[in-house]
Parts: structure tokens; C-alpha cells; sequence
């Protein structure tokens, strides 16, 4: 009796354990539904939710309340840097060298989500100073904007965020695979802006966006209101034509197996307040740019051209591009990268939107008021090191930018500025 009990038991056991890949693979009737089209993916989110609060770290200390659909992290960014830059004293006579310690950023930012991931929201200052070159000495809105999920294929953004406008300067500094952005990116890219924009997933890999911004016309771009009924506006595409790739986080760090090429281009029609003119005038600005990452290796590429309308058929035109490859080497925590930009600033002319919103607002690479560029050329040479990927790692770079001179300075056909880096970086 008792065998036959035991042997009757091992049976249940072992169709139980069969059963397991069964039901192990079956879909919830959530994922039924959402299939079916009957409930959206955010319906299905708040069915599962569980009582009280959940307190968790990811990119951030997180709190999940998930029985209202509830979540918030705070998340800091921080980089300090020691920089050794040697100046062309035959150039400008008198300048000197500089050696010195920074910290480049020290940013606090508040992110999460309501009603079950239906909206989105971020906020973001920097601490100490503004963005580079300003050491205000407080604290400088940078993100602040809502986002409205509406259904599984489109969505609504409304603050004060970056444009579409140079994938280099939309990628966050804690990504980035080199110390600093690329001349040629900072030139072409728009400030961040105030304004809303909707995007819409024409697939599973192509999606499209259009923005609208007040711009940058006095007063106006970074933490600036709208003063006049003129209006920045930005459309983008951006896809996967092979594989599956986050593009806005710059080098291979998760060793992709199989190829991955993302492209993506934007454009943007407005105006733009030109010192130089005394007026604010029409700016057309283009971006493309192309994205590889396969087996630990990386190249990241764009291509820009920005016109300015000066009326009476008078125009102002540049184009420029950068190309930068990276490999992760062994061990995989070292990286070595390497990139050249170039600016066509034609004959000092050129006048480009830089990091800051506006030439009022900035130095002009082509021409400083010192040194009149025909073109410039930029060179750089990283070599990283990850302790724990993009949230905690040190960066040692090079770079030289190589101004070829409209016109001779002191016998001189080039000014040429070097510097080196050494960064460490953090993200948590």
C-alpha cells in the first residue's frame, strides 16, 4: 500500500515538472490582450501591480509605488578633470599656457513616471555653473519636460529639451565615448529649447519626430520664454538598418554579437540672432548622421550644413562633419578611440549656432575676433577605462585643433591649440 502511495505521488511530481516549460512559455491574458489590441501595454502594466512601495537602484535610487502606478528616482552626474592646454604664443603673442583642475559637471536630476508609465517626466540642473564657460556660481535648469505616452505608438513631449539637431549633442555627457563633444557637433547643434514635440513609431525600428520651439531670437533658447510669434521648428527619422542599437550611448559597451547600423537625419527651419548683423534672420540647419557598433567595435559619424538668410539674396552658408571609431580592447575594459572633425567656415564667414544657443552667446570657432579661419581642423585621441560602463569610468585624451588661416598672422598660416585631459566620471 504505502509503495503504491509513493509511486502514485513520483507520477503528480513528474507531470508537474513536465508541464513546467508549458506554462513557464504561456502568455498572460494581459499579453493576450495587448496582442488583440483589446488594452494598450500600459492598461496591462497597472493589472500587475502589487501593494505598498518597492526601493530599488537602476541608473539612480528609485522608489516604485506600484499600486498606484507611481515611480521617481534621483540620479547625479558628476565629472572632474585636470587639463594642461598649450596655446600658439606665435599666433597670439603673450598668451600663455594653462594647466589646471575642474569640475566639469555636477548635475542633479529627479526622473519617473505616473499612471503606470502613461507619463513621463525629467528634471535636470547643473550645480555650480551653467554650461561650459559660464561659472555662475548657482544652478542652471537644463531638462525639464513632461512626456504623454498616448498609446504604444506615438507620444507628446512638452518643456524644455534638446532638439533633434546633431545626435552628438542629444547624447547625455555621461555617454559620450571622449571627455568632450566635438567642436564640429557644438557649432552646428541648437541649445536646448523650450517647446513640444510629438513623435510616432512608423515600426518597430523607424520612428519620426516634429518639434516646435520658440528659438533663438532675443532672450529666447535656454531657460528663455518666447518673446516674439516666430518659432523654431525641428522634424527627424531616425532607424535601425541592421540590428538593434541604442545610438545616443556612444562606443560598443555591450559588445554587440551580431552588427547593428543605425542612421538618423533632422532637420531644422527658424531664425537666429546674428551680432555681427544687428538682426535676427532665417536659418535652415541639417544633420545626418550614421551609427555601427559589432563585436566591441564602434563608429559614430555626421554631417552638417547650416545657412543663414541675410536678405537681398545675401546668404551665409557652412558645412562640416566629424567621424570617430572605437575599440574595446583586451581586457574589454579599456577602450581607444580615435576622431577628426572638420568646419568649412569659408574665410571666417561661417557663422554656426554653438553649444550656447546664439553667436551673442558664444565664441565663433571661425573667428574669435583674433584669428579668421578658412576652415578647421580637429583632432582627437582617447584612451578609456571602465570600472563599472558608463557610470563610473576614467577618461585620458588628446586633441589638437588646427585653424587654417584666412590671412597670415605674424608670418604664421595656422594657429594650432593642443590639450590634454584626464577626466573621471560618474553616473549613478
Amino acid at each position: 500500500m504505502e509503495a503504491k502511495k509513493l509511486m502514485r505521488k513520483l507520477t503528480v511530481l513528474a507531470s508537474l515538472l513536465l508541464l513546467l516549460p508549458a506554462v513557464s512559455q504561456a502568455k498572460s491574458l494581459e499579453d493576450l490582450l495587448v496582442e488583440k489590441g483589446v488594452i494598450t501595454k500600459s492598461e496591462a502594466r497597472g493589472a500587475h501591480h502589487e501593494g505598498g512601495a518597492k526601493v530599488y537602484w537602476r541608473n539612480g535610487s528609485r522608489l516604485d509605488f506600484a499600486d498606484t502606478g507611481f515611480s521617481t528616482s534621483i540620479y547625479t552626474k558628476f565629472q572632474t578633470r585636470y587639463t594642461f592646454t598649450d596655446v600658439d604664443n606665435d599666433v597670439a603673442p603673450g598668451a600663455s599656457n594653462v594647466s589646471g583642475f575642474s569640475v566639469q559637471t555636477a548635475r542633479l536630476g529627479v526622473a519617473g513616471s505616473v499612471l503606470h508609465e502613461e507619463f513621463e517626466y525629467n528634471v535636470e540642473f547643473e550645480l555650480g555653473r551653467g554650461e561650459p564657460g559660464l561659472n555662475n556660481g548657482g544652478a542652471t535648469l537644463l531638462d525639464a519636460y513632461m512626456t504623454w505616452n498616448a498609446c504604444d505608438w506615438g507620444g507628446v513631449q512638452m518643456g524644455q529639451f534638446r532638439p533633434d539637431i546633431s545626435r552628438g549633442f542629444s547624447t547625455r555627457v555621461e555617454n559620450l565615448q571622449f571627455a568632450d563633444r566635438s567642436v564640429v557637433s557644438d557649432f552646428y547643434s541648437i541649445q536646448r529649447n523650450q517647446g513640444v514635440r510629438a513623435d510616432v513609431a512608423l515600426n518597430d525600428d523607424w520612428q519620426f519626430a516634429a518639434a516646435l520651439f520658440n528659438g533663438n531670437s532675443t532672450n529666447e533658447g535656454l531657460n528663455g520664454n518666447g518673446t516674439d510669434n516666430n518659432h523654431l521648428m525641428v522634424v527627424s527619422l531616425r532607424g535601425n538598418l541592421m540590428g538593434d542599437m541604442d545610438p545616443f550611448v556612444e562606443g560598443d559597451i555591450g559588445n554587440t554579437e551580431d552588427m547593428a547600423v543605425n542612421v538618423g537625419v533632422a532637420a531644422g527651419f527658424g531664425e537666429n540672432e546674428l551680432a555681427f548683423v544687428g538682426a535676427t534672420v532665417d536659418e535652415f540647419v541639417l544633420s545626418a548622421d550614421l551609427n555601427v557598433k559589432q563585436g566591441g567595435m564602434s563608429f559614430h559619424a555626421e554631417y552638417f550644413t547650416l545657412e543663414h538668410d541675410l536678405g537681398g539674396g545675401a546668404d551665409l552658408s557652412s558645412d562640416g562633419f566629424y567621424a570617430q571609431l572605437g575599440y574595446f580592447l583586451e581586457p574589454k575594459e579599456w577602450e581607444l578611440a580615435l576622431r577628426y572633425g572638420y568646419i568649412d567656415c569659408d574665410n571666417g564667414a561661417a557663422i554656426g549656432n554653438d553649444i550656447q544657443g546664439g553667436l551673442g552667446n558664444s565664441v565663433n570657432v571661425c573667428n574669435d575676433g583674433t584669428a579668421v579661419a578658412d576652415d578647421v581642423n580637429e583632432v582627437n585621441l582617447g584612451l578609456n577605462y571602465y570600472w563599472w560602463k558608463n557610470h563610473m569610468k576614467a577618461q585620458l585624451g588628446y586633441s589638437m585643433l588646427d585653424k587654417d588661416l584666412a590671412a597670415p598672422i605674424n608670418g604664421e598660416d595656422d594657429e594650432i591649440e593642443t590639450r590634454w585631459i584626464l577626466q573621471l566620471s560618474s553616473y549613478f
